[in-house]
Protein backbone atom coordinates (compact mmCIF):
# COMPACT_ATOMS: atom_id res chain seq x y z
CA UNK A 1 0.00 0.00 0.00
CA UNK A 2 1.17 3.80 -0.76
CA UNK A 3 2.29 5.64 2.14
CA UNK A 4 -0.78 8.14 0.87
CA UNK A 5 -3.01 5.65 1.29
CA UNK A 6 -1.73 4.67 4.83
CA UNK A 7 -2.57 8.19 5.55
CA UNK A 8 -6.18 8.45 4.55
CA UNK A 9 -6.55 4.83 6.15
CA UNK A 10 -5.31 6.38 9.56
CA UNK A 11 -7.28 9.79 8.72
CA UNK A 12 -10.35 7.90 8.11
CA UNK A 13 -9.88 5.96 11.61
CA UNK A 14 -9.03 8.75 13.95
CA UNK A 15 -12.39 10.57 12.51
CA UNK A 16 -14.24 7.57 13.40
CA UNK A 17 -13.47 8.07 16.95
CA UNK A 18 -13.60 11.40 17.30
CA UNK A 19 -16.68 12.27 15.36
CA UNK A 20 -19.11 11.15 18.52
CA UNK A 21 -17.01 13.84 20.85
CA UNK A 22 -16.99 16.52 17.97
CA UNK A 23 -20.63 16.06 17.68
CA UNK A 24 -21.54 16.24 21.66
CA UNK A 25 -19.47 19.31 21.88
CA UNK A 26 -21.00 21.09 18.84
CA UNK A 27 -24.34 20.87 20.65
CA UNK A 28 -22.91 20.83 24.60
CA UNK A 29 -24.21 24.40 26.06
CA UNK A 30 -22.17 26.86 28.17
CA UNK A 31 -22.69 26.47 31.96
CA UNK A 32 -25.55 29.57 32.62
CA UNK A 33 -24.85 31.52 35.16
CA UNK A 34 -26.99 31.01 38.71
CA UNK A 35 -30.18 32.84 38.63
CA UNK A 36 -33.59 33.64 40.76
CA UNK A 37 -36.60 30.98 39.64
CA UNK A 38 -39.63 31.82 41.25
CA UNK A 39 -42.20 34.15 42.49
CA UNK A 40 -41.39 37.67 44.45
CA UNK A 41 -44.02 39.17 46.79
CA UNK A 42 -43.92 42.95 46.20
CA UNK A 43 -46.58 45.00 48.72
CA UNK A 44 -47.42 48.74 47.48
CA UNK A 45 -48.01 51.58 49.59
CA UNK A 46 -50.11 54.50 48.33
CA UNK A 47 -49.87 58.25 50.49
CA UNK A 48 -50.04 60.76 48.21
CA UNK A 49 -51.79 61.33 44.17
CA UNK A 50 -50.37 61.09 40.75
CA UNK A 51 -51.05 63.82 38.80
CA UNK A 52 -52.47 61.26 35.77
CA UNK A 53 -52.50 57.15 35.82
CA UNK A 54 -51.96 55.53 38.90
CA UNK A 55 -48.63 54.25 40.53
CA UNK A 56 -50.21 51.40 40.52
CA UNK A 57 -50.91 50.55 37.12
CA UNK A 58 -47.16 52.02 35.96
CA UNK A 59 -45.65 49.08 38.27
CA UNK A 60 -47.75 46.67 36.83
CA UNK A 61 -46.72 47.76 33.25
CA UNK A 62 -42.78 47.95 34.58
CA UNK A 63 -43.94 44.06 36.07
CA UNK A 64 -44.67 42.96 33.00
CA UNK A 65 -41.71 44.37 30.95
CA UNK A 66 -39.03 43.13 33.66
CA UNK A 67 -40.57 39.67 33.57
CA UNK A 68 -40.71 39.78 29.84
CA UNK A 69 -36.53 40.43 30.42
CA UNK A 70 -35.91 37.68 33.27
CA UNK A 71 -38.43 34.49 31.94
CA UNK A 72 -37.90 32.84 35.23
CA UNK A 73 -38.89 35.74 37.32
CA UNK A 74 -42.67 36.32 38.16
CA UNK A 75 -43.35 39.65 40.71
CA UNK A 76 -46.87 39.47 42.83
CA UNK A 77 -47.82 43.21 43.16
CA UNK A 78 -50.60 43.65 46.10
CA UNK A 79 -51.81 47.60 46.76
CA UNK A 80 -52.37 48.42 50.27
CA UNK A 81 -53.14 51.09 52.94
CA UNK A 82 -50.76 51.97 55.34
CA UNK A 83 -53.71 50.25 57.31
CA UNK A 84 -53.62 47.03 55.35
CA UNK A 85 -50.28 46.85 55.32
CA UNK A 86 -49.63 47.14 59.48
CA UNK A 87 -52.59 44.43 59.85
CA UNK A 88 -51.11 41.99 57.27
CA UNK A 89 -47.19 42.16 59.03
CA UNK A 90 -48.98 41.35 62.55
CA UNK A 91 -50.76 38.48 60.28
CA UNK A 92 -47.00 37.52 60.07
CA UNK A 93 -46.63 38.18 55.69
CA UNK A 94 -43.68 39.14 54.34
CA UNK A 95 -43.10 40.92 51.08
CA UNK A 96 -39.85 40.73 48.87
CA UNK A 97 -39.95 44.21 47.87
CA UNK A 98 -41.86 47.38 49.31
CA UNK A 99 -43.18 50.28 47.47
CA UNK A 100 -43.98 52.85 50.14
CA UNK A 101 -44.35 56.95 50.58
CA UNK A 102 -41.24 58.16 52.14
CA UNK A 103 -40.93 58.20 55.86
CA UNK A 104 -43.93 55.24 55.88
CA UNK A 105 -41.91 52.26 55.48
CA UNK A 106 -43.18 49.06 57.26
CA UNK A 107 -41.74 48.00 59.91
CA UNK A 108 -39.33 45.51 58.40
CA UNK A 109 -35.40 44.69 58.09
CA UNK A 110 -34.41 46.03 55.17
CA UNK A 111 -31.59 45.27 52.78
CA UNK A 112 -28.77 47.78 52.49
CA UNK A 113 -28.86 49.22 48.43
CA UNK A 114 -25.60 50.25 46.10
CA UNK A 115 -25.20 54.00 46.41
CA UNK A 116 -26.70 55.70 43.90
CA UNK A 117 -27.10 59.71 42.67
CA UNK A 118 -30.70 60.72 42.90
CA UNK A 119 -32.25 64.49 42.25
CA UNK A 120 -33.43 64.36 45.92
CA UNK A 121 -31.28 64.67 48.75
CA UNK A 122 -32.79 62.10 50.94
CA UNK A 123 -31.46 59.20 53.11
CA UNK A 124 -31.14 56.26 50.21
CA UNK A 125 -29.29 53.64 52.03
CA UNK A 126 -32.23 51.10 52.68
CA UNK A 127 -35.08 52.54 49.97
CA UNK A 128 -34.06 54.49 46.77
CA UNK A 129 -36.75 57.15 45.77
CA UNK A 130 -38.14 55.84 42.11
CA UNK A 131 -40.73 59.22 41.97
CA UNK A 132 -41.38 62.19 42.94
CA UNK A 133 -44.17 65.04 43.27
CA UNK A 134 -43.66 68.96 43.21
CA UNK A 135 -45.56 72.08 43.77
CA UNK A 136 -46.63 75.03 41.33
CA UNK A 137 -48.24 78.51 41.10
CA UNK A 138 -51.23 78.49 39.26
CA UNK A 139 -53.30 81.99 38.94
CA UNK A 140 -56.47 83.31 37.35
CA UNK A 141 -55.90 85.06 34.41
CA UNK A 142 -59.42 87.34 33.97
CA UNK A 143 -59.05 87.55 37.77
CA UNK A 144 -55.99 89.02 37.16
CA UNK A 145 -56.50 90.86 33.79
CA UNK A 146 -59.47 92.41 35.58
CA UNK A 147 -57.70 94.07 38.05
CA UNK A 148 -54.45 95.13 35.54
CA UNK A 149 -52.19 92.20 36.77
CA UNK A 150 -50.08 91.03 33.32
CA UNK A 151 -50.17 87.39 33.32
CA UNK A 152 -46.62 86.20 32.15
CA UNK A 153 -46.65 83.98 29.54
CA UNK A 154 -43.57 81.51 30.53
CA UNK A 155 -43.17 78.72 32.86
CA UNK A 156 -41.86 81.32 35.23
CA UNK A 157 -43.48 84.22 37.51
CA UNK A 158 -41.31 87.37 38.99
CA UNK A 159 -41.76 87.79 42.59
CA UNK A 160 -43.29 91.59 41.97
CA UNK A 161 -45.72 89.98 39.54
CA UNK A 162 -46.45 87.17 42.17
CA UNK A 163 -47.04 89.86 45.13
CA UNK A 164 -49.15 92.11 42.60
CA UNK A 165 -51.43 89.14 42.31
CA UNK A 166 -51.65 87.43 45.44
CA UNK A 167 -53.54 91.11 46.53
CA UNK A 168 -56.55 89.30 45.05
CA UNK A 169 -56.63 86.13 46.96
CA UNK A 170 -53.54 83.84 47.22
CA UNK A 171 -54.44 79.76 48.58
CA UNK A 172 -52.60 77.03 48.95
CA UNK A 173 -53.55 73.16 48.50
CA UNK A 174 -52.14 69.97 48.86
CA UNK A 175 -51.89 65.51 49.49
CA UNK A 176 -53.06 64.61 52.84
CA UNK A 177 -50.63 65.14 55.04
CA UNK A 178 -48.13 67.43 53.15
CA UNK A 179 -47.82 71.09 52.69
CA UNK A 180 -47.39 73.72 49.61
CA UNK A 181 -46.46 76.50 52.21
CA UNK A 182 -42.38 76.04 52.69
CA UNK A 183 -42.70 75.49 48.74
CA UNK A 184 -43.32 78.72 48.00
CA UNK A 185 -40.65 80.28 49.94
CA UNK A 186 -37.86 78.66 48.07
CA UNK A 187 -39.60 79.85 44.64
CA UNK A 188 -36.73 80.38 41.66
CA UNK A 189 -37.43 82.27 38.61
CA UNK A 190 -35.68 82.70 35.94
CA UNK A 191 -33.17 86.21 35.13
CA UNK A 192 -30.64 86.50 32.45
CA UNK A 193 -27.61 85.20 34.69
CA UNK A 194 -29.67 82.39 35.84
CA UNK A 195 -32.30 80.99 38.17
CA UNK A 196 -32.71 83.59 41.48
CA UNK A 197 -34.13 81.90 44.43
CA UNK A 198 -36.27 84.77 46.06
CA UNK A 199 -39.64 85.18 46.00
CA UNK A 200 -40.12 88.15 48.64
CA UNK A 201 -37.24 89.91 48.12
CA UNK A 202 -34.32 90.65 50.45
CA UNK A 203 -34.16 91.31 53.20
CA UNK A 204 -37.98 91.51 54.70
CA UNK A 205 -40.77 89.93 53.45
CA UNK A 206 -43.25 92.30 52.05
CA UNK A 207 -44.92 94.77 54.22
CA UNK A 208 -48.77 93.60 52.96
CA UNK A 209 -48.16 90.29 54.44
CA UNK A 210 -50.16 87.12 52.45
CA UNK A 211 -52.01 86.73 55.64
CA UNK A 212 -53.34 82.98 54.91
CA UNK A 213 -56.53 82.40 56.43
CA UNK A 214 -57.73 78.40 57.89
CA UNK A 215 -60.11 78.34 54.81
CA UNK A 216 -57.41 79.72 52.50
CA UNK A 217 -55.03 76.85 53.64
CA UNK A 218 -57.30 73.63 53.66
CA UNK A 219 -60.06 74.14 51.11
CA UNK A 220 -57.54 76.21 48.33
CA UNK A 221 -58.49 74.70 45.49
CA UNK A 222 -62.14 74.83 45.69
CA UNK A 223 -61.70 78.50 46.55
CA UNK A 224 -59.84 79.07 43.56
CA UNK A 225 -61.99 77.29 41.12
CA UNK A 226 -65.15 79.03 42.25
CA UNK A 227 -62.71 82.19 41.11
CA UNK A 228 -62.55 83.87 44.69
CA UNK A 229 -58.65 83.75 44.38
CA UNK A 230 -56.05 84.98 42.19
CA UNK A 231 -53.16 82.57 42.96
CA UNK A 232 -53.43 79.04 44.45
CA UNK A 233 -50.34 77.61 45.19
CA UNK A 234 -50.54 73.65 45.09
CA UNK A 235 -49.11 70.45 44.15
CA UNK A 236 -49.04 68.93 40.50
CA UNK A 237 -52.15 66.86 41.68
CA UNK A 238 -53.86 70.12 42.55
CA UNK A 239 -52.80 71.41 38.81
CA UNK A 240 -54.33 68.23 37.65
CA UNK A 241 -57.65 68.80 38.82
CA UNK A 242 -57.58 72.02 37.90
CA UNK A 243 -56.79 71.48 34.14
CA UNK A 244 -59.59 68.78 34.76
CA UNK A 245 -62.50 71.06 36.16
CA UNK A 246 -61.28 73.36 33.67
CA UNK A 247 -62.17 71.18 30.58
CA UNK A 248 -65.80 70.37 32.72
CA UNK A 249 -66.35 74.75 32.99
CA UNK A 250 -65.97 74.47 36.68
CA UNK A 251 -63.06 76.69 37.04
CA UNK A 252 -61.64 79.60 35.87
CA UNK A 253 -59.13 79.72 32.87
CA UNK A 254 -55.65 79.78 34.19
CA UNK A 255 -51.92 79.94 33.60
CA UNK A 256 -49.42 77.57 36.19
CA UNK A 257 -45.67 78.64 36.31
CA UNK A 258 -43.05 76.21 38.14
CA UNK A 259 -42.02 77.24 42.11
CA UNK A 260 -38.84 75.46 42.65
CA UNK A 261 -36.78 72.47 43.77
CA UNK A 262 -38.81 71.68 46.48
CA UNK A 263 -40.81 68.58 47.55
CA UNK A 264 -41.87 66.60 50.38
CA UNK A 265 -43.26 63.94 48.08
CA UNK A 266 -41.40 60.76 47.25
CA UNK A 267 -42.24 57.28 46.50
CA UNK A 268 -39.46 54.97 47.52
CA UNK A 269 -38.49 50.90 46.27
CA UNK A 270 -37.01 48.59 49.45
CA UNK A 271 -35.58 45.21 49.36
CA UNK A 272 -36.79 43.70 52.62
CA UNK A 273 -33.68 41.28 54.13
CA UNK A 274 -33.26 37.64 52.02
CA UNK A 275 -31.69 35.19 53.44
CA UNK A 276 -31.05 33.32 49.83
CA UNK A 277 -28.43 35.20 47.65
CA UNK A 278 -30.35 34.90 43.94
CA UNK A 279 -33.91 35.99 45.43
CA UNK A 280 -32.12 39.47 46.92
CA UNK A 281 -30.70 39.61 43.51
CA UNK A 282 -33.60 39.80 41.94
CA UNK A 283 -35.57 42.40 43.67
CA UNK A 284 -32.68 44.58 43.58
CA UNK A 285 -32.69 44.26 40.26
CA UNK A 286 -36.36 45.56 39.76
CA UNK A 287 -35.63 48.54 41.90
CA UNK A 288 -32.76 49.07 39.98
CA UNK A 289 -35.51 48.76 37.02
CA UNK A 290 -37.12 51.20 38.35
CA UNK A 291 -34.13 54.06 37.70
CA UNK A 292 -33.60 53.24 33.95
CA UNK A 293 -34.89 55.97 31.61
CA UNK A 294 -36.93 53.44 29.85
CA UNK A 295 -38.93 53.34 33.47
CA UNK A 296 -38.43 56.76 34.30
CA UNK A 297 -39.82 58.62 31.10
CA UNK A 298 -42.85 56.40 31.89
CA UNK A 299 -43.53 58.59 34.56
CA UNK A 300 -44.86 61.37 32.65
CA UNK A 301 -48.36 59.58 32.23
CA UNK A 302 -48.73 59.83 36.07
CA UNK A 303 -48.10 63.22 35.76
CA UNK A 304 -45.29 62.96 38.52
CA UNK A 305 -41.30 63.46 38.57
CA UNK A 306 -38.40 61.75 37.42
CA UNK A 307 -35.95 60.98 40.60
CA UNK A 308 -33.13 60.65 38.28
CA UNK A 309 -31.30 63.25 35.93
CA UNK A 310 -30.85 63.30 31.78
CA UNK A 311 -34.58 61.93 31.32
CA UNK A 312 -36.31 62.97 28.46
CA UNK A 313 -39.32 64.04 29.70
CA UNK A 314 -42.19 66.56 29.68
CA UNK A 315 -40.72 67.97 25.88
CA UNK A 316 -44.30 69.54 25.44
CA UNK A 317 -45.17 70.64 29.11
CA UNK A 318 -42.88 73.55 30.26
CA UNK A 319 -44.04 73.50 33.71
CA UNK A 320 -43.47 70.25 34.54
CA UNK A 321 -39.90 70.32 32.93
CA UNK A 322 -39.23 73.24 34.21
CA UNK A 323 -39.89 71.74 37.61
CA UNK A 324 -37.91 68.18 36.50
CA UNK A 325 -35.05 70.76 35.54
CA UNK A 326 -34.96 72.53 38.91
CA UNK A 327 -35.07 69.12 41.02
CA UNK A 328 -32.12 68.03 39.03
CA UNK A 329 -30.39 71.84 39.60
CA UNK A 330 -31.27 72.43 43.34
CA UNK A 331 -33.36 69.53 44.94
CA UNK A 332 -34.53 69.97 48.19
CA UNK A 333 -36.30 67.56 50.29
CA UNK A 334 -38.73 68.09 53.40
CA UNK A 335 -38.62 64.32 55.79
CA UNK A 336 -41.49 64.10 57.73
CA UNK A 337 -39.91 65.14 61.17
CA UNK A 338 -39.59 68.48 59.52
CA UNK A 339 -42.96 69.07 57.96
CA UNK A 340 -44.41 70.69 60.86
CA UNK A 341 -41.29 72.81 61.85
CA UNK A 342 -41.28 74.18 58.35
CA UNK A 343 -45.23 74.77 57.82
CA UNK A 344 -44.93 76.86 61.63
CA UNK A 345 -42.36 78.84 59.94
CA UNK A 346 -43.97 79.34 56.54
CA UNK A 347 -46.94 80.99 58.26
CA UNK A 348 -44.76 83.21 60.27
CA UNK A 349 -43.36 84.34 57.21
CA UNK A 350 -46.39 85.03 55.19
CA UNK A 351 -47.57 87.50 58.40
CA UNK A 352 -44.60 89.24 57.89
CA UNK A 353 -41.48 87.52 59.51
CA UNK A 354 -38.38 88.02 58.06
CA UNK A 355 -36.64 86.28 60.80
CA UNK A 356 -38.78 82.94 59.79
CA UNK A 357 -38.23 83.60 56.23
CA UNK A 358 -34.35 83.24 57.31
CA UNK A 359 -35.08 80.23 59.51
CA UNK A 360 -37.10 78.46 56.32
CA UNK A 361 -34.42 78.78 54.64
CA UNK A 362 -31.50 77.69 56.06
CA UNK A 363 -32.92 74.43 57.55
CA UNK A 364 -33.76 73.50 53.47
CA UNK A 365 -30.01 74.65 52.92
Amino acid sequence: MKPFAYFLCALAILLVVLSPRLILSYYEKLPEEPYFEGVLHMWHISGWRTGGSSTAAFLENRIRQFEANNPHAFIELASLTPEKASAALRAGEKPDLVSFPYGQAPALDYEPLPRQSFVLPADTQYAWPYMCGGYCIIVNNDLLSENGVSVPQSWGIRPDVLLEAAQYGVVCDAEKGYSALPALALHAYPKAEGLNISTWGEPEPPDAALGLSPAAYTDGLNIFCRGEAAVLVASHRQLFEVSERYMQGEAPAFTAYAIGGYTDMAQMIAVTEQEDELRRSACESFAAYLLTPSSQIKLEALGVLPTVRNVDIYVENAVMRALYEQLCESGTFAPPDMRQQLDALAMEMYGGSALAMHKLRSLLD
